[in-house]
């Protein structure tokens, strides 16, 4: 089912695209930061279990570490995707409000670019899982019987 991008607020459509960028790039900008945290937590991660411990690293992974490697990964890979939906969102609008025009490239993830969030809600998702399957490894790491 195809979204209809709304048709502009208000009657100047450059000063709604305007304001469109600027609101798009809080969201950017927090998936940067999100794509950065995990990348950041899984490096920290691994090199803490090579570096720190006495145990064979073999030996020290778990489900739950896994899992929280996994849910980083994605996390990094949905912000990086949804940086990519959010340029595609705005040339979207840009095109359809007559503000913009379009080059002739191919459009891929069209119906991703007229509604971007499903990757913004996947990226919040899976760090979130990452740092709770991270939290319950510590845990357990420790000594803790959850």
């Amino acid at each position: 089912m195809r979204n209809p991008i709304p048709d502009f607020p208000g009657s100047d459509p450059v000063k709604a695209f305007e304001t469109e960028q600027k609101m798009m790039a809080t969201y950017v900008d927090t998936a940067k930061t999100y794509s950065q945290l995990s990348l950041g937590a899984l490096v920290l991660s691994v090199t803490f279990i090579e570096k720190f411990t006495t145990v064979k690293t073999q030996q020290s992974v778990t489900w739950w570490l896994a899992a929280s490697w996994i849910a980083w990964l994605l996390s990094a890979l949905s912000g990086a995707f949804y940086q990519y939906l959010a340029a595609r969102f705005l040339e979207g609008r840009g095109e359809h409000w007559r503000v913009l025009t379009r080059g002739v490239h191919p459009q891929w993830f069209d119906w991703l670019g007229r509604l971007p969030w499903p990757a913004y809600a996947v990226m919040l998702g899976a760090f979130a899982v990452g740092a709770a399957s991270f939290a319950v490894y510590g845990l357990k790491a420790l000594g803790f019987t959850l």
